[in-house]
This record gives C-alpha cells, structure tokens and sequence, in this order.
C-alpha cells in the first residue's frame, strides 16, 4: 500500500513539474518574440498623427470637431458600428489635443476635421481650408465676410 501512496506522489510530482516545465517553455518563447507582438496603441498614434495640428491650434480654447464614420468599415465582431467608431475617433481627438477642447459642431472659427485616411471632404458651409495634416486630418477656419 504504501509503495502505491509512494507512486502516486511520484507521479504527481512527475505532473506538476511537466506542467512547471511547459509553462516556462511558453512564456519564454512568448518573450523571445515579444517586440513583434507589441503594437502601438491608439492614443500613441493618435498623438503622433496630431502632432502638426496641435502647432496650428491655439494652446487652450474651444474649437469644433466635424468627422464621419468610416463607409468601409462594415461592423463585424473585430471592428465596431460606424458610429461607436466615429464616437471613438472623437475621444481619441479630444484626449490628444487636451487641454484644447473640442465640440462637435461647426459654430467655432476654427473646425477639426478628422476623416478616414484618404478622404477629400469639402469644408463645412461657411469655411475655408486652413491646412491639411494627412491621413485625413484637416483645419477649417471660418470665412470671413
């Protein structure tokens, strides 16, 4: 009886030090190839992208938003609803050119413009082009009349 108590320790011991085993194999090949799977998050991209921008804006104030939600963009599991993407593209502006806010309308003199990449929109009524920033990122600025 106790040499079947004896191989039964064995035999877990024997499990918990393969488990031991495979764990540390996988973490470790995760960290040899760690750099390719770190991407950049959206609020880095965000700041880069804006970087040109945020230099033509005033340091503070209120300035308007205008953006559509991406047309090719069809909601699936992995991407949201054009609107849960426009709203996301919004708070990621606001948060990058902070403490400047940003509303979403065009009664401001000056209006981001943040399209999908790509995108030639025409400006608001009432606005002229102020400059183009790339990737779909534009200014407005009120016509003066």
């Amino acid at each position: 009886m106790s040499s079947l108590r004896s191989l039964r320790h064995c035999l877990a011991l024997g499990a918990i030090l393969l488990y031991a085993g495979i764990s540390t194999a996988r973490w470790a090949r995760r960290a040899v190839h760690w750099p390719a799977h770190v991407g950049v998050d959206e609020v880095s991209l965000y700041e880069r992208r804006f970087d040109q921008l945020r230099r033509a804006l005033p340091p503070t104030g209120v300035v308007g938003y205008v953006g559509y939600p991406d047309p090719l963009a069809p909601p699936s599991d992995s991407v949201p609803s054009p609107a849960l993407l426009h709203f996301r593209r919004y708070l990621l502006a606001q948060y990058t050119l902070a403490p400047l806010l940003l509303v979403e309308d065009t009664t401001r003199a000056l209006v981001v413009g943040n399209f999908a990449p790509g995108a030639e929109p025409a400006p608001p009524g009432g606005f002229e082009s102020a400059g183009e920033f790339g990737d779909g990122l534009m200014l407005f600025r009120r016509r003066r009349p």
